[in-house]
């Protein structure tokens, strides 16, 4: 008995990392299985620790798209930020590789803001075929290939999501100070969701430590693949995504 106890603290580290998926890019398979065209709709929601009361509220639209250019095989996402503090505002564009989720471009626009990017093997660069484009100059290399982390939102469901499981993901944000690096997010459990229909949905709840104080957990349908949740403890604050079953059709 002894015996089997220290085999098993031996083996221990070794099975926790055989449960972690490192991930670079997407399994087709799971691409095709679990993502369709949609139009999708979240309720964005900041609140204060300090006094409840202060909030930011905005409505993202995100729709999704499969489309062929030059003979290839793409996933086109365009997003529309709605709120009542234009800082908060944008127009967001992304192409990426329809059998892997890979980026291929990415545009931004916030008041009159422009930002837009080339994403290559080895580097990303500010696009120059973009009118005034604020990141014309930027450049990154990269090591190893990355996600667009502005894609999370889409991407969750497309894991082989297990009891269990954890995922190393390459992740960068378009333009940001911090290079790409693996975030480990992991399937800490299931919970029923209410739905405003009646009854509830079986979800998997994916979880991200961002340091000792902050977190967030998302919510992803078992069935139906898509994310139903966040929850986002930040430090000062908390941040709720929350997808609105009636999406409203913003001009």
């Amino acid at each position: 008995m002894k015996l089997n106890i220290i085999l098993l603290l031996l083996l221990a580290p070794m099975m926790l990392r055989a449960q972690t998926d490192t991930i670079y890019h997407l399994g087709s398979k799971l691409i095709k299985k679990h993502l369709k065209p949609s139009s999708n709709q979240y309720l964005v929601f900041i609140q204060r620790k300090g006094d409840a009361r202060q909030t930011f509220t905005t409505v993202w639209s995100r729709d999704v798209k499969f489309v062929n250019r030059g003979g290839k095989d793409l996933i086109e996402i365009n997003q529309k930020w709605y709120g009542s503090d234009t800082a908060r505002v944008r127009n967001v564009y992304s192409l990426m590789d329809a059998s892997t989720f890979s980026p291929i471009y990415h545009y931004t626009k916030m008041n009159r803001v422009i930002e837009a990017y080339d994403f290559y093997s080895d580097k990303i660069k500010g696009s120059d075929s973009v009118s005034n484009n604020s990141k014309k100059d930027f450049l990154i290399t990269l090591k190893d290939p990355t996600l667009n982390w502005e894609l999370d939102l889409e991407m969750f469901p497309l894991l082989d999501l297990k009891a269990g499981k954890s995922f190393a993901i390459s992740f960068y944000h378009p333009g940001g100070r911090t290079e790409p690096k693996l975030y480990v997010y992991t399937v800490i459990g299931e919970e029923n969701l209410s739905v405003i229909e009646g009854g509830s949905v079986p979800c998997w709840k994916l979880r991200i430590d961002y340091d000792a104080r902050s977190y967030a957990i998302f919510y992803i349908s078992k069935k139906g693949r898509e994310v139903l949740r966040m929850d986002e403890d930040f430090g000062g604050g908390v941040r709720y995504k929350v997808k609105l079953s009636n999406a409203v059709n913003i001009r």
